[in-house]
This record gives C-alpha cells, sequence and structure tokens, in this order.
C-alpha cells in the first residue's frame, strides 16, 4: 500500500510538472503568436517591391529599414535577442531567439555605415539596437548574455556575425562602446576557437572572427586561423566551387554562406590567403550568373529559405575592380530576386518566410529556426556595402543571361548541365536517374507536440532536395504555394 502511495506522489508530481511545462509553452507560442499577427498590419514591404520596375537604391534603404522594424516587433525585453514567429530549430528557444540579433546586426550595421552623412536622429534607433546587443550579449552579468561556446555550437556561427556587423562599423559606432565593453565582446567572440566544429564551412567562421580580431588589435589566434582556413581550401573543386564538406556536397551554399564569407575574410586581411579569394569569388559568379532568372531559380539543396541571398556573390564581386559579371546584370540579379520573392509571399511581417515562396514546413531544416532565414539578407547587406558611386548602382541594368538568349553549360566541378531557355526557365540537369520523389510532411500529431516542446524533429527530406535528375526554375520540386 505504501509503494502505491509513493508512485501515486511520483506520478502526481510528474503529471504536474508536465503541466506547468505545457502552460509555459502555450503561454511562450500565444506570445509568438500574438507578435505574428499584432504587428503584421504595421509591417508592409515598400510599395516599389510590389512592382516590376527597376528598384532605386533608395528603396533598398527602406527595405532594411522595413527589416528593422521587424526585429523591434519581435525584440525581447533582454535587448540581445528577438522571438520571431516560426517553427523553432533543435537547438531550442535560447539559441534561436539569439539569430534574431546576430542575422539582422550586419545589416543594421551595412545601413549605418551607406548613411554615414545622415543626420543623428535618422540613425540613433539602429546605432542603440547594435550597442545594446553587443553589450548585453557578451557579458555575462547582464540578462542578455548569449551564454558560454561551447563544442558544434550555433553560437559558433553566431559570433561571425556579429564581428562583421562590428568591422562595418570599426571606425565608428564599434568605438562609442567602452573599452571593457569592447573587451568583453571579443572575450566572448574568441571562444570559438579550439572548438571542435562540423567539417564544412563552419571552418570560415572561426577563420574570420580571428581574422576580425587581429585586423582590430585583439589577442586572435592565427595559427587556429590559418588551421580552419586550410581545412577548408582543401574542398576547392575549382571553377570557384567548393564542397561543403568532404567528398562531393555541392549547393547554393557556395553562394550564400562559402563565397559570401570568403569575401569578408578577404575584405578584413586581404593577405591572410592572396588572391585565391577574388580569383575564387569572381570564377564562381561566371556560373552564378546563368542559375539566376526573374522568375525564380532552380532550387535544390538545404536551407532554401536563404533563397534571396543567391546573388551575393554577384554584388561581392563587384568591390573587386575587375569583375567578371557585368554591373548590370549583377544590379539586375538583384532586383528580379527580390521583387520574384516578394511577391510570391518570401517576406511577410517584418522577416523572411520559412520556404521557398512562402512558408513550406517540409523545407524547413530542423537547424533553422524562426530567425534563421534573415541569412536570405545576405544580398541586400552586400548591396548596401557597395557605394552609392559603384558601377553597381550607376550602371543601366542589363538582362539576365537567360533573358538573352537560350544556352546550356556543364558546370564541372558539382557535375551540372544548366540549361537556359528565353526569357526565364532554368533548369539543372544532374547525374541522378530520378524523376520524382515526394516531400514528407511531419505527421500533425508530432508536429504539434514538437511546438509545444520546443524540440524539432522535422522529416530531412535529403533525397528531393539533392537527388533528383532535374530542378527546375519553372517548377520547382517543393511547389510554389503557401503551404499552412
Amino acid at each position: 500500500m505504501r509503494n502505491k502511495k509513493a508512485h501515486l506522489i511520483v506520478a502526481v508530481s510528474i503529471a504536474g510538472a508536465l503541466a506547468l511545462a505545457v502552460a509555459a509553452r502555450l503561454y511562450c507560442l500565444r506570445r509568438t503568436s500574438e507578435n505574428e499577427f499584432g504587428n503584421r498590419g504595421e509591417l508592409k514591404v515598400p510599395a516599389p517591391f510590389q512592382r516590376r520596375a527597376p528598384v532605386p537604391q533608395k528603396d533598398y534603404v527602406n527595405l532594411a529599414m522595413y527589416f528593422e522594424n521587424g526585429f523591434l516587433a519581435y525584440r525581447d525585453p533582454d535587448e540581445s535577442t528577438a522571438s520571431y514567429p516560426g517553427l523553432q530549430s533543435s537547438h531550442g528557444d535560447r539559441i534561436d531567439s539569439i539569430e534574431g540579433f546576430t542575422r539582422i546586426a550586419p545589416l543594421l550595421a551595412v545601413y549605418l555605415r551607406s548613411q554615414s552623412d545622415a543626420r543623428p536622429a535618422e540613425t540613433d534607433r539602429t546605432r542603440q539596437i547594435l550597442l545594446d546587443g553587443w553589450e548585453n550579449g557578451t557579458d555575462p552579468d547582464s540578462r542578455g548574455y548569449w551564454g558560454p561556446i561551447g563544442d558544434n555550437d550555433q553560437r559558433i556561427v553566431e559570433a561571425a556575425d556579429v564581428a562583421l556587423s562590428i568591422w562595418l562599423l570599426r571606425d565608428s559606432l564599434w568605438l562609442q562602446l567602452p573599452a571593457p565593453a569592447r573587451d568583453r565582446v571579443f572575450q566572448w567572440l574568441l571562444k570559438v576557437n579550439h572548438k571542435q566544429v562540423p567539417d564544412n564551412n563552419w571552418h570560415l567562421f572561426i577563420a574570420y572572427v580571428d581574422v576580425v580580431a587581429q585586423s582590430l588589435g585583439y589577442p586572435a589566434d592565427m595559427n587556429e586561423a590559418r588551421a580552419h582556413f586550410d581545412r577548408f581550401r582543401s574542398f576547392y573543386a575549382g571553377g570557384g566551387w567548393f564542397s561543403d564538406g568532404p567528398g562531393k556536397r555541392f549547393d547554393y551554399y557556395n553562394a550564400w554562406g562559402i563565397a559570401y564569407q570568403l569575401f569578408w575574410i578577404y575584405q578584413a586581411a586581404p593577405a591572410f590567403a592572396g588572391n585565391f579569394i577574388p580569383d575564387a569569388v569572381d570564377a564562381f559568379a561566371q556560373n552564378l550568373e546563368y542559375l539566376v532568372g526573374p522568375e525564380g531559380m532552380p532550387i535544390m539543396g538545404r536551407s532554401l529559405c536563404y533563397r534571396m541571398a543567391i546573388v551575393a556573390p554577384l554584388i561581392l564581386d563587384q568591390a573587386f575592380g575587375k569583375p567578371s559579371v557585368r554591373a548590370g546584370v549583377a544590379r539586375r540579379a538583384l532586383d528580379a530576386t527580390w521583387l520574384y520573392f516578394i511577391q510570391h509571399g518570401g517576406v511577410s511581417a517584418g522577416t523572411i518566410t520559412q520556404g521557398y515562396c512562402g512558408f513550406d514546413a517540409r523545407l524547413v531544416d530542423n537547424y533553422s529556426g524562426p530567425a534563421s532565414c534573415l541569412w536570405g539578407l545576405r544580398s541586400l547587406i552586400a548591396a548596401l556595402y557597395l557605394d552609392p558611386t559603384n558601377r553597381f548602382w550607376t550602371a543601366p541594368e542589363e538582362p539576365l543571361p537567360v533573358e538573352q538568349a537560350n544556352y546550356t553549360i556543364t558546370f564541372r566541378a558539382p557535375g551540372w548541365t544548366v540549361v537556359g531557355l528565353k526569357p526565364d526557365v532554368i533548369v539543372i540537369h544532374t547525374k541522378s536517374s530520378v524523376s520524382t520523389m515526394r516531400l514528407e510532411s511531419e505527421a500533425t500529431w508530432k508536429a504539434a507536440l514538437d511546438r509545444l516542446l520546443g524540440k524539432a524533429h522535422r522529416p530531412e527530406n535529403t533525397g528531393a532536395k539533392y537527388d533528383l535528375a532535374e530542378y527546375r526554375s519553372d517548377r520547382p520540386f517543393c511547389g510554389c504555394a503557401q503551404h499552412q
């Protein structure tokens, strides 16, 4: 009898704990929902992005402010994180909210850099967002502290974006932080060193943090930086293409993760890898222009919600002085990409949606949280980094290759044959013989439980993302509906 009572007490205690956890989670979900719908009416994409005409530089500045307004709508009281609405990642709510700051910080920094002649009152809000985030996120005594960095920690990825935001404002806003606070920021950033990381593009994040630290006079570990960079360089397959790790794994990470990160390493330390970086970025850009069209792209691979960032290398290549891709073509690529995705549900409620067109849970990787998709801002960051006098902004727009003529081109490294059908269809032919593969959805009950418990166990759908015989811009394998 006594054992039964003990078991009953344990059962009641467990049930009570579960009830409290459920109640807390429901409160968080309700708060997220209120954020999402309560601010939707206030967050309207600038009108020029609803048309088909070329978009002036000033409207891209306004687009950056649209995303800043989104951040402010979802910012947490600790001022170093933001809880965006959407499907959570496998990393947990804390990491998801950290990404809410880190992934928009470079955009805010490059905006300030581009507005150096603006009156202080026009940029005070943006400056304060960054100062609060840098200081509170890296101060162990602050409630906004991002926490220690461990092995294979998502904070390693986010540290690179924090370092970029600092580097962009290294001679201005950064110096407004008190010296002790600046020291704390780099004490936190340099904890990326001597940590295990996945054997892929993550090597570049550690290299970049150290390169920035050294450029600003902090005690970087350049041996660590060199070891990680050399390991990643060993994945180079020629023609600007890198396998994202050992073997042969090629996808659009070459655009939004690899060429992009290499560019910033070069900007902070041109001698670190010599001409290898500009040569690789330029070579990749020569292929990339054939993958971008006015009606989307032949989407494939992982992290598909970063889709607006695909054109970042075409833009950043313009900064090297002698780009192979004409400035007018790169500008057309930026306009075509943002216009297409905004007009097909890719931007909503102050953020970038989790999907290809609109929201699509089938495409959301388990490592991706609500703010992860803000990496799609990287093409906007690239554009605002270029001076308004750069030919990218001043030269007339020119048609994309697919708008000019049909073509068939072989990309040797990934083994793709790319076909362009004027005026707007692009097809990637792979070496696979698989014609169709169904995208799996997470069971409704399991999705609800995951959302309740803050977990992520979504189907990976790797086969559909990588193993089809062809990927078409006019018939994306995932469709173009807003799956709810």
